[in-house]
C-alpha cells in the first residue's frame, strides 16, 4: 500500500505538465458510476476546457456501496452486505487530497424498499457527513441527485421505488439553502428520455430498471453536465469528444481506479484487482496524451 508521500507523487506525475496547481477532481457513488460510461463522458468534456484540461480526475465509485452504512438482509443473495462509503472515505480523502467531489449516492440507499423513517434518516446522516468530511479536507462538494429507477415504466404506484429516490432528491435540492452545491439531474433526465422515445418507440434507458444502457449513460452524462457546467460557471456548452476519445478516457480511468480502489482498499467482492498506482498513472499519462491527439 502506498504512504500517503507516495500518493502524492503518483498525484505530480499525473500532472507534471502543469503542476500541482491542477484541479484534483474525485468521483464518488454506486455500480452507475463504478460502470464508467457517464464518469468518462464528465470527463472527456471537462479536459476540452482550459481549466480542466489538465486535472487529475479519479473515480473511486464502489459497486454495491451505501452512504448510509446500510444492508438490506440477503443483500447479493446473501454472499456480502453492502459496502459502505464511510469505511474507505477518510482514506480517500487524505490519500487523494481531492479539490473537487462529485458524489452521486441514493440509488442504493433506500435499499430497494418503501421509504421508511430509518433508512431516509440514515441517508440524510450518510450525506451529511460526506458532505463535511469532504469540506474539513478542502475539498469543494458538488452531490448529484440519484438517478431515476425504473425509467422505461409508464406506470406508478406508491410502491415504485423511484418515489423513493425523489424524496431523497427533494431533500437534497432543500440543502441548497444551506450553502449544499447540488445538481438535480432528475427532471433534465426525465425530459431527455422523453425527447429519445419519442424519436425511438423502442429505447430503453436500463434492462434492469437500474443500471443504464449505453444511450442511458450517454443521456445521464449529459444531465450531469448541464448541472455541473452551471455550477462551475464553465463556458459556452459541454463538448465530451468523439466515441474515440471517450474510449481511451476511459480506460485511463479504469486503470486508475482499480489500482487505487486495490491500494486504498475496500470491502466489495469481485473487483478486480488492479495495477500498482504507479504502473496505472503511467499508463493513464501515455493514454491521455492518445485522447488528446484526437
Amino acid at each position: 500500500m502506498l504512504t500517503r508521500a507516495a500518493a502524492r507523487l503518483v498525484l505530480l506525475l499525473l500532472t507534471a505538465a502543469v503542476g500541482a496547481a491542477e484541479p484534483r477532481v474525485l468521483i464518488l457513488g454506486d455500480s452507475i458510476a463504478y460502470d464508467g460510461r457517464w464518469t468518462t463522458r464528465v470527463e472527456s468534456a471537462l479536459r476540452n476546457t482550459p481549466a480542466y484540461a489538465n486535472a487529475e480526475i479519479l473515480n473511486l465509485a464502489l459497486p454495491s456501496e451505501t452512504v448510509n452504512g446500510l444492508s438490506e438482509p440477503g443483500h447479493a443473495r446473501g454472499m456480502f452486505p453492502r459496502p459502505a462509503l464511510h469505511d474507505r472515505l477518510p482514506s480517500i480523502l487524505r490519500r487523494t487530497q481531492p479539490t473537487l467531489i462529485l458524489a452521486c449516492y441514493g440509488m442504493n440507499d433506500g435499499l430497494f424498499q418503501p421509504l421508511s423513517p430509518e433508512t431516509f434518516a440514515a441517508y440524510k446522516r450518510g450525506m451529511e457527513r460526506l458532505v463535511a468530511a469532504g469540506k474539513a479536507a478542502g475539498a469543494r462538494v458538488i452531490v448529484i441527485t440519484p438517478p431515476l429507477h425504473g425509467a422505461d415504466n409508464t406506470k406508478t404506484s406508491p410502491q415504485d421505488y423511484d418515489i423513493v429516490l425523489d424524496t431523497f432528491a427533494g431533500w437534497l435540492t432543500t440543502k441548497e439553502l444551506e450553502g449544499w452545491e447540488v445538481v438535480d439531474i432528475r427532471p433534465r433526465l426525465r425530459t431527455l428520455i422523453a425527447r429519445e422515445r419519442a424519436a425511438n418507440p423502442r429505447f430503453r434507458f436500463s434492462q434492469d430498471n437500474v443500471h443504464p444502457d449505453d444511450r442511458g449513460h450517454e443521456l445521464l452524462g449529459d444531465a450531469i453536465l448541464e448541472g455541473l457546467w452551471a455550477k462551475l460557471r464553465l463556458p459556452e456548452t459541454p463538448q465530451p469528444g468523439s466515441v474515440a476519445r471517450q474510449k481511451i478516457l476511459g480506460e485511463a480511468q479504469r486503470q486508475l481506479k482499480l489500482a487505487w480502489l486495490s491500494d486504498i482498499g475496500h470491502k466489495r467482492p469481485g473487483i478486480p484487482k488492479g495495477l500498482p498506482v504507479e504502473e496505472a498513472a503511467k499508463k493513464a499519462v501515455l493514454l491521455r496524451q492518445d485522447a488528446a491527439a484526437l
